[in-house]
């Protein structure tokens, strides 16, 4: 091992810890000494040895024969002994028991110092100038040799010479002639000569050490950011081998380190990232890449950025390139959720309306080119609110992710189908047919293949789900609409065919464009209508036809607008019901007539029994609706049963027990109900057994034809009789001439009657008239 290779190694273990040079540099002189003792000492001791034989050989014809046998014994033993010791160390490993071996290789080196000290002593050659000159070089040549080799310790290299040419100087001394004097001033200068050097040598050594001390722990705080960086790096040569990588890279690409290195990057199975690699080496260009990248190991793949770098050495030449790779497959995945939830619906995954814009945008340009109709298909699910609030959110999510699936099966590829937001989708059938009659049956076609897909039940934990649609269509022709035009049109007639019932289809027609605008225009004139005093209430008599008297009166409400104009119930209150302003209408209305009623009694003229007002079914089933009613007839002091409230048997279908709870409510403080357009619905017997009325008033077209036709007349004459039952009061409505008086006077004397023939609805002022002839 090269001495500078064994100090970087010396100082990388020492890493991290904060040790001065000089400590740093005794430590390393230790363990080389060692390894002086283990490498050279058994080849330095036979060259003493031999030395020794050959000076022992020259003196021996002129020294006494008995000190040269003493010392070359000595030399023979010393040489032994420290050959045995430096094979046993080597066997047993440098590293064991260090400053023991480190002692001992000491003692050995001054031992055999000294044995030389006393050659230049006791076995110098006085007046055999020959065999003088052969020890003095000996004597020399070993002083400077030792020293040499001993240069690491410097305390050791300068004791050896000291020692050894000290014993030569003073043997010069006592020789006691001039030339024994210049010799021994001689050695003195080679004594100071080698003393100096080994001192620079051993400042060379120390800072030699330092160095590489600061250079080992650079170095290892760069392996270390490499090994810890939370990206991958390799390096490669000019051939394009990897020479080296850190952890992180064969951590994220799932490959053991030994089967990275070595790989030629021009060799790989997928060579996209590595394409533009060569102009890293030929053109000294830094490159970069950012796209998949195939794991050949297990052929997963996984989206990457890399930079290739050129690497160069001091002089600028290129030596080969770095590269950072980066696992981008999280923030890649991320991304395409970002772009697939910017285009579509997170829960269903269809298209959102911004693509649908961009594809609407698209082909309608190149159906209008080709001359082809397109359809647009509005889709509302009708009763998902009321599936949404019984069964949870949860379900219904579930509902629209498989009518989403439904309607996917249903449609070519080139249509589209998006979710526009809650329980709404929007199909979009581009180039239809260049005819228009054609259009319009394939869109039918289409719409009833929707109608008979939804129709089939739909299970979703445990529960059996049937669900409708209503669909509003409009057939496009060109590009000349924008899409939310043509989307309010398919809205009108989505909503029309909901007016006709569920799971119906409406195509739109400017008609319908007509009416919705006549309803908005209505719905902004009804919001001011109150304030505008714009209201009044109109009173019609119910009469006693036994008695020939008014028995009560039906408050009815009307709209004149400023220019005078009326506005019909039937078109004005439905608009009410859809706008929500028919609460506080209504609020109106039950005032107005409380309020006339302790006028009229104040004035002396509440000569008959009630005034019934009409509820829609949204203010009959409002929550506060019996409190604000009863603050009414407290505020006004009336006779609760002077108020009736007229319903028709529709209120009555939906949460039919919580519409029972409120007519009983009213019943017990003294307000009663009148079932109005009785016989037109679906289950009005048994509204007569589950509810508590007080009136039951017959439909007028039951009335219309009881002269000429004797199936109305049985069915009056029924109603009568399941009335009797019951206890309730009758009244038939729509009776318009004196014919038809006398004949429910034939049925029943104590019908009451309402209609034309009496009075229609007249203002306060006529049916106070009426009512006091």
């Amino acid at each position: 091992m090269k001495i500078w290779d064994k100090i970087a190694g010396y100082v990388g273990r020492w890493r991290g810890r904060e040790k001065g040079a000089s400590e740093v540099y005794e430590s390393f002189l230790r363990e080389q000494v060692v390894e002086t003792v283990c490498d050279k000492v058994p080849t330095t001791m036979v060259f003493t040895l031999f030395i020794a034989a050959a000076l022992s050989y020259f003196l021996w014809p002129v020294v006494d024969h008995t000190l040269i046998l003493i010392w070359l014994s000595a030399i023979t033993g010393t040489v032994a002994v420290r050959i045995y010791h430096a094979v046993q160390h080597c066997h047993y490993g440098a590293s064991k028991n260090l400053e023991k071996r480190y002692r001992r290789f000491r003692y050995e080196v001054t031992v055999t110092v000294l044995l030389w000290a006393a050659a230049a002593l006791f076995l110098y050659p006085e007046g055999h100038p020959l065999q003088e000159l052969i020890l003095a070089l000996i004597i020399v040549g070993m002083a400077g040799g030792g020293t040499v080799n001993l240069a690491i310790d410097r305390n050791l290299s300068r004791t050896y010479v000291v020692l050894v040419m000290s014993a030569l100087v003073i043997r010069f001394l006592l020789c006691g002639d001039a030339i024994h004097y210049i010799l021994a001033l001689l050695s003195l200068i080679y004594i100071a000569t080698f003393i100096m050097s080994t001192d620079i040598l051993g400042k060379i050594l120390k800072k030699g050490i330092r160095q590489y001390r600061e250079l080992g722990l650079l170095r290892q705080r760069l392996d270390q950011i490499a090994e810890q960086a939370p990206v991958g790096i390799f390096y490669f040569d000019r051939d394009y081998n990897v020479v080296d990588c850190n952890i992180a890279l064969s951590r994220f690409l799932r490959i053991p380190r030994e089967n990275i290195l070595g790989s030629n990057l021009l060799q790989l199975k997928d060579r996209r990232p590595f394409a533009n690699v060569r102009k890293v080496i030929e053109e000294k260009r830094v490159v970069h890449y950012e796209g998949p990248y195939v794991i050949t190991a297990n052929g997963s793949e996984i989206w990457v950025s890399t930079v290739f770098s050129p690497l160069m050495d001091y002089d600028g030449n290129v030596i080969g390139g770095i590269a950072v790779v980066q696992d981008k497959s999280s923030e890649h995945k991320a991304q395409q959720k970002a772009e697939f939830l910017a285009y579509h619906d997170g829960l269903t995954g269809l298209p959102n309306r911004k693509l649908l814009e961009d594809r609407f945008r698209l082909q309608i340009a190149q159906a209008a080119r080709e001359g082809y109709y397109s359809a647009i298909l509005f889709l509302d699910l009708d009763r998902f609110k009321h599936i949404n609030d019984t069964y949870g959110h949860g379900i219904g999510d579930e509902l629209l992710v498989i009518t989403a699936k439904r309607l996917r099966t249903l449609l070519r590829q080139g249509d589209t189908v998006c979710r526009l937001g809650g329980d709404e989708f929007i199909i979009f059938l581009p180039m239809l047919s260049k005819d228009r009659t054609e259009s319009l049956e394939h869109t039918f076609h289409i719409c009833r293949k929707i109608h008979d897909a939804m129709s089939e039940p739909i299970e979703i934990e445990g529960k059996k789900l049937y669900i409708t649609t209503s669909i509003g269509a409009v057939i496009v022709k060109g590009d000349s609409q924008p899409l939310d035009e043509i989307l309010r049109k398919a809205d009108i007639a989505m909503y029309n065919a909901k007016r006709k019932g569920q799971g119906n289809t409406s195509f739109y027609e400017e008609e319908m464009d007509k009416r919705l605008r006549r309803i908005i225009w209505l719905e902004h004139q009804l919001r001011h209508a109150i304030d505008r005093d714009q209201l009044r209430l109109e009173f019609q008599p119910i009469v006693e036809m036994e008695r020939e008297r008014i028995y009560g009166a039906e408050a009815l409400l009307r709209w004149r607008l400023d220019d005078g104009t009326t506005v019909s119930p039937a078109e004005f209150i439905p608009v009410a019901e859809e706008s929500k302003l028919i609460h506080q209408i209504g609020h109106w209305v039950i005032e107005e007539v409380c309020r006339h009623i302790r006028k009229w009694e104040e004035e002396g003229k509440l000569n008959f029994y009630y005034v019934s007002v009409n509820l829609s079914s949204k203010q009959f089933r409002h929550q506060n609706f019996f409190d604000e009613v009863m603050l009414l007839v407290k505020r006004y002091g009336i006779d609760p049963r002077m108020l009736k409230f007229e319903i028709t048997e529709s209120v009555l279908m939906e949460e039919s027990e919580k519409a029972r709870e409120i007519i009983s409510g009213f019943n017990r403080v003294g307000i009663g109900f009148m079932i109005d357009d009785f016989g037109t619905g679906y289950s009005s017997l048994s509204y007569l057994k589950r509810f508590d009325f007080e009136t039951i008033k017959i439909d007028r077209s039951f009335i219309r034809d009881i002269l000429t036709d004797e199936d109305d007349v049985a069915l009056v004459r029924a109603i009568v009789d399941i009335a009797k039952q019951f206890g309730y009061t009758i009244v038939a409505e729509g009776v318009e001439t004196r014919e038809q008086v006398e004949k429910l006077r034939q049925i029943e004397p104590s019908i009451l009657c309402q209609g034309f023939f009496f009075s229609p609805p007249v203002p306060e002022e006529e049916f106070l008239k009426i009512v006091s002839e």
